[in-house]
């Protein structure tokens, strides 16, 4: 029997109607904030969040620190139909999003070793050390660490991989989602993306794939529990 579709995946299909489809919020622009958008949707604030959380995953939204969220100003390119992965969501289970990962990520980590300039390299070495920061305070360390997976597939210079990212990265919404064991999550994507680190910035491919790959193995276990 199908899985019914839930409340947030629709108000993500709407939402995205508004943007794509109708034009009512175009490329670049603010949304409105979560009380009004909320109640013109007719959902709950956390419903909407869920929904954000997705669209901001596909590459449709922004959320800028301190001033809110905003349609990205190059919605993906044709040929990802939005609303076809977002009905593809409500069917497919997180492990399904997360062996496309296990798939992608390790060759792109080889990748960046041989690819990334050396100016990449640092502004990946930041972004580990920023989901280090937001897990220490109590922040959102699940976007940092995605800044940390998008910065690595933006120094594998491989421009497929890159549009294919916002797909990849649906399976960290998903997994969040379906298990309870964040902390279990943190504490592991800490100590990976350390190991991940060490061997990009040594530029060592055949050590960034396994690292990568022992990653993805790991959020596979908690994902099982």
């Amino acid at each position: 029997m199908p899985r019914k579709t839930k409340l947030s995946e629709q108000t993500a299909d709407r939402l995205y109607e508004m943007i794509a489809d109708e034009g009512i919020y175009a490329p670049g622009s603010k949304l409105p904030n979560e009380n009004e958008l909320s109640a013109e949707l007719q959902v709950s604030r956390t419903t909407l969040r869920e929904a954000i959380s997705f669209l901001v995953a596909q590459g449709v939204l922004e959320i800028r620190r301190g001033k809110g969220t905003f349609v990205a100003s190059e919605l993906p390119a044709a040929g990802m139909d939005l609303k076809e992965l977002s009905g593809m969501r409500s069917r497919v289970r997180a492990k399904d999003l997360f062996e496309m990962r296990l798939i992608f990520e390790p060759a792109t980590a080889a990748l960046a070793c041989q690819r990334a300039t050396d100016e990449e390299l640092e502004l990946i070495r930041k972004k580990a050390e920023k989901v280090e920061e937001e897990a220490r305070l109590g922040g959102d360390w699940p976007a940092a660490d995605q800044e940390f997976h998008l910065a690595i597939m933006r120094a594998s210079h491989n421009e497929y991989m890159r549009r294919l990212y916002p797909i990849i990265n649906g399976a960290v919404n998903e997994i969040l989602q379906i298990n309870h064991n964040r902390q279990h999550m943190l504490d592991t994507a800490l100590a990976d993306n350390r190991l991940i680190l060490e061997f990009l910035l040594r530029r060592d491919e055949a050590g960034a794939r396994h690292a990568m790959s022992i990653h993805m193995k790991h959020l596979g276990y908690i994902l099982r529990e």
